[in-house]
């Protein structure tokens, strides 16, 4: 009977009612064991069911905590499998791509196999959820209004794996807009119960948290009356005091009771503890046949959830003799009715368990591993009987626990597999197998952020002699010292791993690209570097570019921060990305795409750069890999905003923030920097002031620091404090010099925001001379962007005709390149020199061609500019959009874009990592503004797509 749980069901029946309205939230049950959590989690079950929510439900098991996704997988299965081809696909689609894997055959792969992202299977599976929640339904077809709800039921929280309880914390912060409800049971007891409870809440701040009470002495009473109508007052007293009003223990002890075969007393109650009725369930067994106690201890090994035939054979028992001990059971109310098995309560599986002999009970762990494994059961499956385990030798438990391992691993918990491969060691293995059991060890280690991984590491090169094996594992080192931000020891070790390989060693090639891409943005380690790249670029110079493509891209980055012909730099790009666009593990899960992005924007490529990371982004969204996916947008948004096509810039810094919302804390200072950059150019300060702030404050060395230092510069001069400005720009040319030795106008062009600082300052003469080195400096690297930039500062320190003359000349070379926000901002900078002039009718013509592009760039601050000279010239400017595309903000442009070209809404949620919901909003937000009834009249009121053609348009006179 579930008494006294109004108040919680009543919270139940809210959440169920909201979610059907597309707002989920979190329950979850907490308390002791035995206070009747599950039956308020199978009341909430039956409420969804009865409500037309769909139910998910699962089960965290002790044995079962080192099966990493365990829980995870059981929540979705059998959803899964019943879905048809068709919607199978649908729901595997997009960010989900990559958890396919672990709902079908997926053989156990090789050391070498790439492995996820951290967190790439875990975003993966949200995006599931909300697949089901959209597809899953009958008769829901292709419908995207979503459905009445979904109820995910886990039970035991506490006992779930490591990667399920992130995977379900991830989720939490995502159910506020969706139909959904996440309901989890979690006993108390121990710290890490509280955490299981308090992660899931702390993800979302609407949670809450359900607290089933203590019975009443009157809802004791009840329950004694049922077994002893008459039974006074008293004893339901004594029973409410003994038990606590535990619901199970109220139950044991009317049930010790009853056994005694006449009415209670109040004493006889009074006499007894909890502890006792615990002792009364195992003397309860006692009295029952042998064959009973045999299955019971079996059960008790194997865990809940057991089919009777496994446990009958673990218990040597022929099937209708467990048949007849298994109703034994059920009769002494210690088991459920039913096949399979499960405990009354988990209290007395963990009590029986808990009485058997430490050996015995390792002896009874291993038969069941054995079980398991000839069953066709996975091995991590087996796993967790095996670490119960005494170490005997074995050859065949140390293969089962390093296949487990490697699943754990590529399943994203290497906690987990760093415990069954330090298990594994512990086995021992045959010696000539420890050396790379220690690698695979310190693999999970290191990806765990043990610090035992680097002592692991040492004593596996003292048994690993073959040169590749020794190579792999001095790259693993060389990973670990990095990490531990010991620099020279990581160098150290790359360069003993590039050592124990020949000169053309593919292999060495690979580690040369990685030992690079650490180095690269490491001052201790760059100049080290330089000379492993020496070679490789010499040979580019000669016409020969790398065949690695990962050497290729730092090739292509190194000659452009060199100020090599930017035609050597295409040379490069071209090379590093013919046959894939850099992702993978190889390609550092997009870092090179990136270094090759970087390298054609620093040498104007603008066109070519954006269609690099164009590439790199749908092949990570077809991927499903979270990291790739941020890291291309991060780039394409960089080439995009050299383009002017700031919309969409913004739209791709959104989609670069997705790993962040995935668990990834890297990157935040290159993307501070580059969302500061674009906000500026759409003249929203404050959004830029907000934005040079990030979230972690990159390190003094990092090349993240004299980028976020001059678009603070930036800040700083738009918002009138120039002597600031000043000193910060400078400041910005002084860290990378001193740290990079890099002085390139297409990555840090801080003598622009120098000069114009002492041009408020009044110091024309320091400001020209800033300008004059900013056009030789340009020169010197042949990039015509740069050139043309360096000429429109020139003209914007010169005065009278000479400043014409410089700005005309950078609207003609700016024009010849792709870089239309720059084109755009001189042809500003001209008609107002040709209006100080008194060119007046130069002038409202060249101002015609820039209010026209800004306003197609959505360029606020130079659509303010150009406003400015049109008033200047006594023209009257048009009023800022308040519908139409220009209203548009960047989310909503990109959603109302990706839906014009096909994409349904859940199509357009995967693409963007946002909620289905969300996409709703987003649209028709841009129906209103655009006054459009829906998506097929989007073509029509977009139009074409974003340029920087030359149109004209009217100014009102």
């Amino acid at each position: 009977m579930l008494l006294e749980r109004d108040s919680e069901l009543a919270a139940v029946r809210d959440a169920l009612a909201e979610a059907a309205r597309g707002r989920g939230c979190v329950l979850v049950v907490q308390g002791p064991p035995g206070a009747g959590k599950t039956e308020l989690l199978a009341a909430t079950v039956s409420c969804a069911a009865a409500s037309g929510s769909a139910v998910l439900t699962a089960r965290g098991r002790e044995l079962e905590r080192q099966i990493a996704l365990g829980v995870a997988v059981d929540l979705l299965g059998p959803a899964l499998a019943g879905l048809g081809p068709a919607k199978r696909d649908a729901a595997f689609s997009g960010w989900a791509a990559p958890c396919a894997a672990l709902f079908g055959p997926s053989p156990v792969a090789p050391d070498s196999r790439p492995q996820p992202a951290p967190d790439t299977l875990l975003a993966g599976l949200c995006q599931l959820i909300e697949s089901l929640a959209s597809i899953a339904a009958p008769d829901a077809g292709d419908s995207e209004q979503g459905t009445g709800g979904l109820l995910l039921a886990i039970d035991d929280l506490q006992w779930a794996d490591a990667a399920s309880r992130r995977f379900l914390a991830m989720l939490a912060a995502r159910v506020a807009d969706q139909p959904l409800v996440l309901a989890a049971a979690v006993r108390d007891g121990d710290p890490d119960d509280h955490h299981a409870a308090a992660q899931l809440l702390a993800e979302h701040r609407h949670g809450r948290i359900l607290r089933p009470a203590p019975l009443s002495v009157a809802a004791v009473g009840r329950l004694v009356a049922q077994v002893f109508p008459s039974a006074g007052l008293e004893v339901a007293a004594s029973v409410a005091r003994v038990s606590g009003g535990n619901p199970f223990l109220v139950g044991e002890l009317l049930h010790s009771l009853r056994c005694d075969g006449v009415v209670p007393a109040a004493s006889a109650v009074d006499g007894l503890v909890p502890q006792t009725v615990i002792r009364s369930v195992l003397a309860r067994l006692g009295r029952l046949p042998e064959d009973a106690g045999t299955l019971a201890v079996s059960l008790a090994v194997l865990g809940d959830g057991t089919p009777l035939p496994r446990a009958a054979a673990h218990a040597h028992l022929p099937l209708a003799a467990a048949e007849r001990a298994a109703d034994a059971l059920t009769a002494a109310r210690l088991v459920q009715p039913g096949n399979p098995l499960t405990y009354a309560h988990p209290l007395i599986g963990a009590a029986v368990l808990a009485d058997m002999p430490t050996f015995a009970r390792s002896r009874a762990h291993r038969r069941a591993a054995d079980l398991l494994l000839a069953a066709g059961e996975p091995p991590e499956r087996a796993a967790g009987h095996l670490l119960a385990t005494e170490p005997e030798g074995s050859a065949h438990v140390v293969e089962v626990l390093a296949a487990a391992g490697l699943r754990a691993s590529e399943r994203g918990d290497p906690a987990a597999a760093a415990r069954l491969l330090r298990r594994a060691l512990a086995e021992p293995p045959p010696a000539a197998l420890r050396g790379e059991l220690l690698l695979q060890t310190a693999r999970a280690q290191r990806a765990a952020g043990d610090l035992a991984a680097a002592a692991t590491l040492t004593e596996s090169l003292t048994l690993i002699e073959a040169p590749s094996d020794r190579a792999r594992a001095l790259t693993l080192l060389a990973r670990v010292r990095q990490g531990e931000n010991d620099n020279s020891a990581a160098a150290a070790a790359w360069e003993a791993a590039l050592d124990c390989l020949e000169p053309h060693d593919p292999c060495r090639h690979n580690i040369l690209a990685e030992y690079l891409t650490t180095a690269t943005f490491h001052p201790p380690l760059r100049r080290r570097a330089e000379k492993h790249l020496a070679h490789v670029l010499a040979a580019a110079q000669h016409g020969t570019p790398p065949a690695q493509p990962g050497l290729a891209a730092h090739a292509a980055l190194a000659c452009a921060l060199r100020g090599e012909p930017p035609e050597r730099v295409m040379q490069l790009a071209a090379a590093a990305t013919a046959a894939d666009p850099l992702l993978g593990e190889a390609g550092g899960n997009g870092v090179l795409a990136g270094l090759v992005v970087h390298a054609l924007v620093i040498a104007g490529e603008f066109e070519a750069a954006e269609r690099i990371a164009d590439a790199a982004f749908d092949a990570a969204g077809r991927r499903g890999d979270v990291i790739a996916y941020g890291y291309a947008g991060y780039h394409r948004a960089l080439a995009r905003l050299n383009r002017g096509r700031l919309a969409a810039a913004l739209a791709d810094v959104a989609a670069a923030q997705a790993p962040h919302a995935a668990g990834w804390s890297r990157g935040s200072g290159w993307n501070a920097w580059l969302l500061a950059r674009i906000h500026l150019a759409r003249g929203d300060v404050a959004a830029a002031a907000r934005a040079a702030q990030p979230a972690v404050e990159p390190a003094p060395t990092s090349m993240e620091k004299p980028l976020l230092c001059l678009v603070r510069a930036q800040l700083d001069l738009a918002e009138g404090r120039p002597a600031q400005a000043q000193q910060a720009a400078h400041s910005a040319a002084r860290l990378l010099r001193k740290h990079y030795g890099v002085d390139h106008p297409g990555l840090l062009p801080w003598r622009t925001t120098a000069a114009l600082a002492a041009l408020q300052l009044g110091d024309r003469r320091h400001a020209a001379a800033l300008a004059e080195q900013s056009l030789d400096r340009a020169r010197e690297v042949h990039v015509a962007a740069a050139i043309g930039s360096a000429l429109r500062l020139s003209g914007r320190v010169a005065t009278g005709e000479r400043a014409v003359a410089l700005l005309t000349e950078a609207v003609d070379v700016l024009q010849r390149t792709a870089a239309g926000l720059e084109h755009a901002s001189a042809l500003a900078d001209l008609a107002a020199a040709q209006r100080r002039c008194g060119q007046t009718q130069a002038a409202t013509g060249t101002l015609r061609r820039a209010y026209a592009q800004a306003e197609t760039m959505q360029a606020g601050a130079l659509i303010e500019r150009t406003r400015v000279e049109i008033r200047a010239l006594g023209l009257r400017p048009r009023r800022a959009a308040t519908s139409g595309i220009d209203a548009l903000t960047a989310a909503e442009w990109r959603a109302a874009e990706l839906a014009r070209s096909g994409q349904t809404n859940r199509a357009i949620a995967q693409t963007l990592f946002v909620s289905v919901k969300t996409v709703e909003t987003h649209l028709a937000n841009a129906y209103r503004k655009l006054g459009i009834a829906g998506r097929a009249a989007l073509d029509a009121a977009l139009g074409p797509p974003l340029d920087t053609s030359d149109t004209s348009p009217t100014l009102a006179t």
